[in-house]
């Protein structure tokens, strides 16, 4: 992840759909582990009793075999499953009862249906205050099997982030913390801090184990801008941020950020913060890929941008000239070609493939 000019263009993807994992590796959907917590669930609802080391070798298998079929450069590694659920049922459609919880799989995401309404802030602060960074070791099964197996050849990160993320998953939180930020700051205060101190603590484990970059999967806005002004940011995220980067660089890994959205009134902040590189470049919320180059490219290296819905309607030759104006744009220097976000809900895993193959041809020339 340096900015200077490869032998090739290196190529990522965030979160590959189940359609085009069930493709490359010519299995059902329901069967795949990866990035699936739905397979998951039925794995348990329809055996009980499971192997989680075995799981987590499949999940593990599963992404190599991806990835390499696909020849990528860069694999993502979410925490294993280190624990077994003792209830689980499928109550409708992509929604399921855990441990008597309500969650829903969007496909990308699994929602907490279950999540409370309301939020008192006295409450979050005293469970910040009382709950100390507990790390499970058994969350690092398959970044483990991994390293052990390609480190050398591929390019693996850990997701680990504590200024945004636990916040905007849970989107009732999410609101009350909008509503902190004037009201009540010190609980948002304590909460990120919280949250930065697991995250930083699993991010340390997590490069000990192999991991050569911790990504930061922060979602810092929406397609309408970022969720606070820059000023908010700058007192209650970017302190965090910082000090997540500083962390994980003293041990000496890269650190991704990952957001969707219009940051672009932050960017100049997070870039200050010591990131090495920002995925997504949010096209569908009209981030451009020239502009971020053409202010931060000497700064960060720039990872993906390439329109998914092209990819999921587009014709092959639209796919084809939007790979060479990501590459265009991007350039050789401090570029890695990816989706724009991710191809998480994308069905036309055809144009995928060739969207990749189309990289590996112009690499060639």
């Amino acid at each position: 992840m340096q900015i200077s000019i490869p032998d090739r263009v290196p190529i990522y993807e965030l979160h590959p759909s189940l359609k085009i994992f069930s493709t490359v590796l010519g299995k059902n959907n329901d069967s795949i582990m990866a990035h699936n917590p739905e397979g998951f669930f039925n794995l348990i609802a329809s055996k009980g009793n499971i192997d989680l080391n075995k799981v987590n070798e499949q999940i593990a298998e599963e992404l190599l075999n991806l990835y390499g079929k696909l020849g990528l450069d860069w694999i993502r590694v979410v925490k294993a499953y280190a624990s077994i659920p003792r209830e689980v049922k499928r109550i409708g459609e992509h929604t399921w009862q855990v441990d008597g919880k309500i969650y829903k799989w969007s496909g990308e995401t699994l929602w907490n249906l279950s999540e409370p309404r309301t939020y008192d802030p006295d409450e979050v602060m005293r469970e910040c205050r009382n709950s100390g960074v507990e790390i499970d070791p058994l969350a690092f099964e398959v970044l483990r099997k991994l390293a052990a197996k390609v480190k050398k050849d591929m390019f693996l990160s850990f997701d680990a982030d504590g200024t945004w993320e636990p916040i905007v998953s849970n989107p009732n939180l999410l609101k009350h913390v909008l509503i902190w930020v004037y009201r009540r700051p010190d609980a948002v205060e304590a909460l990120i801090n919280h949250n930065t101190d697991v995250a930083i603590e699993y991010g340390k484990c997590a490069i000990d184990e192999g991991a050569d970059a911790i990504q930061l999967c922060v979602d810092y806005g929406n397609q309408n801008g970022p969720w606070m002004s820059i000023e908010m940011f700058r007192k209650f995220v970017k302190p965090a941020l910082r000090r997540e980067v500083d962390a994980f660089k003293r041990k000496g890994a890269y650190v991704v950020l990952h957001s969707d959205g219009y940051i672009m009134p932050i960017l100049p902040d997070i870039v200050d913060a010591g990131v090495n590189a920002y995925q997504c470049i949010d096209v569908i919320a009209g981030m451009k890929m020239w502009e971020v180059k053409e202010k931060f490219g000497d700064k960060i290296c720039l990872v993906g941008n390439v329109d998914p819905r092209i990819i999921e309607y587009g014709t092959k030759h639209d796919v084809g000239k939007e790979v060479e104006r990501c590459l265009r744009e991007g350039g050789r220097e401090g570029y890695i070609l990816s989706a724009s976000a991710s191809c998480a809900l994308n069905n036309n895993a055809e144009n995928y493939i060739y969207m990749i193959n189309y990289v590996k041809r112009k690499k060639l020339q």
